[in-house]
């Protein structure tokens, strides 16, 4: 499985694509938007690994819709140590698999790349008496 890792911290994206590796997928490594959206168009990876701050928050939301832009099918991981809930009620957060707040343990990012059961969402739809969902 091809896996797209983005972080504009290089020591972080470095470690992960190492950690990746090893555990057997094939990654590439992005330090901003730009790379990365020319990376996923070459080499077409399964999923990618965004950070939220890339190095702001807007960057990384932006990243989040040309990628599902790109690709539809594509698993997009988040793994941020930004406020994640600045991700919760945005629209691009319906884009979004699997949100992993820094530091996730690498067993919980590699269930989230093989399809693992997504995150729980912050924001609950509301019932049909206009309440949230409990």
């Amino acid at each position: 499985m091809k896996i797209l890792i983005v972080d504009d911290d290089c020591d972080q994206r470095h470690i992960r694509t190492l950690l990746l590796l090893r555990a057997g997928f094939e990654a590439s490594e992005a330090g901003d938007a730009t790379g990365a959206k020319a990376i996923a168009a070459t080499e077409h990876p399964h999923a990618a690994v965004i950070d939220l701050r890339l190095p702001t928050v807007e960057d990384g939301l932006a990243l989040i819709r040309d990628l599902k832009s790109l690709d539809p099918a594509m698993r997009l991981i988040v793994l941020t140590g930004a406020n994640v809930h600045a991700l919760d009620a945005r629209p691009e957060r319906t884009f979004v698999d699997r949100l992993l707040v820094k530091p996730a343990p690498t067993a919980d990012l590699i269930d989230a790349l093989r399809g693992g059961v997504q995150d729980e969402p912050a924001v609950r739809p509301a019932d049909v008496t206009g309440q949230t969902a409990h």
